[in-house]
Parts: structure tokens; C-alpha cells; sequence
């Protein structure tokens, strides 16, 4: 682990002996480190066993995010995965302190912005991932064709093939599919979306300002985004309130949250078992009856 570390270090032209390597908390999916060279500071990502261009995905998501403005950790080298070693990915190190909330309404701008970075087609032209799902990004000029086919109707195959989708289940997400273009009911613009905005996937530098992480993007409904922000235990009113003072939502949006909920209430359901079921029932019973 630390020799494919190193490697990666010296791979961005930093030869300098490292003083630390310590695991710090970064998720379930990879092995996370903080690492402090004779020059520098690093964050890296160890996986050894999602797919070969997992951490390509997030890189160019974390591109795309910085090269529209948005603050994120600055992606530096991946290291492929070699006989016996993990993949690495070596990032900027964002030292951060726990949330104080006294940065949420730069967070609620920070999002504000990034969803006021407009596209003409929806989706994105490479694919990425979900947690460690496949996410689908096929471009379409239509939102309620792509959200149907490429997001419900991807993740409902793949709990089909998982066998954790029982056939009541599967046929109301039939139903409610069939339906989508009635119950979303509007046109939305195509905004870049992080995709993946739980209260997680954020964290407050030492500096007081935002970053976001871990990113899954495309562009879509920025509803979407919004409607993650309010699962697990969602945002601060100070987020809210500034996001929209900042890019009002458009009337409906309490209406359709929980239609974008049940993506990712299903892909959690598919990542970690039934005790995401009960709320995917009412979703869908809301919806269906």
C-alpha cells in the first residue's frame, strides 16, 4: 500500500521523502490517507477492487466541477492498478474542520452557482459512478426520457438482476415510469449537477469556505441535487435560504423531490438491502394509487 503510494507521490514530480501517511474517515468504498511529503500535502483514494476507470469518472468530474468555478479538491495523478496493488488516486489536501454552519450560506451560493452552469443536451458524455454503481450518462435532449431510461430505469434493472426487487416493486416503478412526464410536469433548463449531494459530500476548509467532494456529475434537473440534499438528514435553513435567494426553484419542486428521492433511495436500496424498502413503498405508493 505505502510503496504504491510513494509511487503515486513521485509520479507528480515530488521526490521528497514522506514524513506521514495516517488513515483518515473518507467513506466505506475506499482507503483513505493523508499524506505530508518534505514539500507538500496530499489526500489519497486506495481501491482495490471497484472497476478499472472508477477514479478516472471522479477525476473528470472533479475537472468539470473546477473548470466551471466550483470549488473541489484539486485532482493531481492516478496510478492504475498493477498486479498486487491498489489504484491510487493523489489529490490536493483540503485541511477542514468539522461543519460550524457558519459557512452554509457560502455553500448554498456555492451550489446556486454550479446549478447556474447551463447545457443544451442532458447527461453527459462519459459515464461515471454512483456510490459503486454504474451511472449511465447517455446523452439526450430530453430530461424526462433520460431520467425515466437512464436513471430509474437503470437502477430498476439492476435490482431486477440483483433479485432484490419484488414484482409488486417493479411493476408500480413501471407504472410510475409510464407516467413521469405527467407527474414531473415541467420542462426544467439542463444544469450541471454534482450528482451525488448528500450532506457528505462537502466539507468547511480551515479557511472557512466550501468545497464539494466526491462528485457524480451530469446535467440534468437541478431538483435533483436538491432533492438529495433533503434525504439523511438534509442541509441547514441557512443553506437553503441562501440557495434561494441566490436561484429560486420553480414552483412543483416540493412536489417532484420525492420522485428524485426514489433514485436514490432505490440505488441505496441496491447498495445496502432492505432497510431502504419501506421508503421506496411509499414513494411509489404515493405515486401509483
Amino acid at each position: 500500500m505505502k510503496s504504491a503510494i510513494e509511487e503515486a507521490v513521485k509520479a507528480t514530480g515530488d521526490v521528497t521523502p514522506i514524513d506521514k501517511c495516517e488513515a483518515v474517515s473518507g467513506g466505506s468504498i475506499n482507503d483513505t490517507f493523508y499524506i505530508k511529503t518534505g514539500s507538500q500535502e496530499y489526500f489519497a483514494k486506495l481501491n482495490r477492487s471497484a472497476p478499472e476507470d472508477f477514479f478516472d469518472a471522479e477525476e473528470k468530474g472533479l475537472r468539470l466541477l473546477e473548470q466551471n468555478g466550483i470549488r473541489v479538491p484539486k485532482p493531481l495523478i492516478i496510478l492504475p492498478r498493477r498486479e498486487q496493488t491498489e489504484m491510487v488516486f493523489l489529490m490536493e489536501w483540503i485541511p477542514s474542520v468539522p461543519s460550524s454552519g457558519k459557512v452554509d450560506r457560502a455553500l448554498g451560493s456555492l451550489v446556486a452557482e454550479m446549478h447556474q452552469k447551463k447545457a443544451s443536451s442532458v447527461g453527459l458524455a462519459e459515464s461515471n459512478y454512483i456510490g459503486e454503481l454504474h451511472q449511465s450518462n447517455h446523452e439526450e435532449r430530453d430530461w424526462v426520457s433520460f431520467f425515466r431510461d437512464h436513471r430509474l430505469g437503470a437502477i430498476q434493472k439492476i435490482a431486477v438482476e440483483k433479485g432484490i426487487l419484488s414484482q409488486e416493486r417493479n411493476n408500480q416503478l413501471d407504472k410510475l415510469k409510464d407516467n413521469l412526464s405527467s407527474l414531473l410536469g415541467h420542462n426544467p433548463d439542463i444544469s450541471l449537477l454534482h450528482g451525488d449531494l448528500w450532506g457528505g459530500n462537502w466539507l468547511e476548509s480551515e479557511n472557512g469556505k466550501p468545497y464539494l467532494i466526491d462528485p457524480a456529475v451530469y446535467y440534468g434537473d437541478r431538483e435533483v441535487d436538491i432533492a438529495f440534499t433533503y434525504l439523511f438528514g438534509g442541509y441547514s435553513t441557512d443553506f437553503y435560504a441562501q440557495y434561494k435567494a441566490d436561484y429560486p426553484l420553480r414552483n412543483g419542486w416540493k412536489e417532484r423531490m420525492p420522485i428524485y428521492q426514489l433514485y436514490y433511495l432505490l440505488v441505496h436500496l441496491v447498495l445496502f438491502g432492505e432497510s431502504y424498502g419501506s421508503a421506496v413503498d411509499r414513494i411509489l405508493k404515493r405515486y401509483t394509487t
